[in-house]
């Protein structure tokens, strides 16, 4: 039978997964009631389905589950039968009529009431089963898909504010260095401009002392 959770989760995200593919199943050959006015085929839609999620997409899902229950059909008449033929005569206004007149159709191929129930719990059973793992699949999805992307998605926001502070932190250091270099280049041409000054007042001075001693002393 058909993995219907992880089915319908692989088409919309990547679910790791290694089944072992099943061996093709001839397709069993079947003998289907045709009434007398034929109607368009009509897929396989439980009657008591509701769902809030209805969108333009429906026929894609429809199709799914069309697939679905024939990969799990049975061979002979079954629920699975009865469903599209009383679906096929929607055109006949009376409900009785379209459930009596599949059940007679397909009653002279060996379908009995007994057998119609029975199968139509066991492909109850399946959805039930299959949802079972379906959400299980989902859990591990969401666990690879959505919260481990959250995590990493919270430890990148944490490595942004870390670099955020580093940031504001070789920030405030280059505005320290910038008003160290800026006193220091204060004070390095305040002690240049003083050292020249003295520096020439000392020449002139000795100069002045070179003449006066030329002048002075014989």
């Amino acid at each position: 039978m058909a993995n219907l959770g992880k089915k319908i989760l692989s088409a919309f995200v990547e679910v790791n997964d290694d089944p072992k593919k099943e061996a093709e199943k001839p397709a069993a050959t079947k003998q289907v009631y045709t009434p007398a006015t034929p109607q368009p085929a009509a897929t396989f839609t439980p009657t008591t389905a509701s769902n809030s999620y209805a969108s333009t997409g429906n026929s894609k899902f429809a199709a799914y589950f069309e697939k679905l229950f024939e990969e799990a059909n049975i061979p002979g008449p079954d629920y699975f039968e009865f469903s599209k033929m009383t679906e096929a005569m929607q055109a006949v206004p009376d409900e009785q009529v379209r459930y009596s007149t599949a059940f007679a159709g397909l009653s002279v191929q060996g379908l009995d009431k007994q057998k119609l129930l029975s199968t139509a719990a066991q492909y109850l059973q399946m959805l039930e089963t299959d949802a079972t793992n379906f959400q299980n699949t989902v859990g591990t999805a969401l666990q690879e898909k959505v919260h481990e992307k959250k995590r990493q998605m919270e430890e990148k926001a944490q490595r942004i504010q870390q670099l955020t502070q580093e940031i504001s932190t070789l920030q405030n250091e280059q505005l320290t260095l910038q008003s160290e270099i800026k006193e220091n280049e204060a004070k390095i041409e305040a002690n240049t401009g003083g050292y020249k000054y003295e520096s020439e007042a000392m020449k002139s001075r000795i100069n002045r002392d070179i003449e006066k001693i030329k002048r002075y002393i014989q």
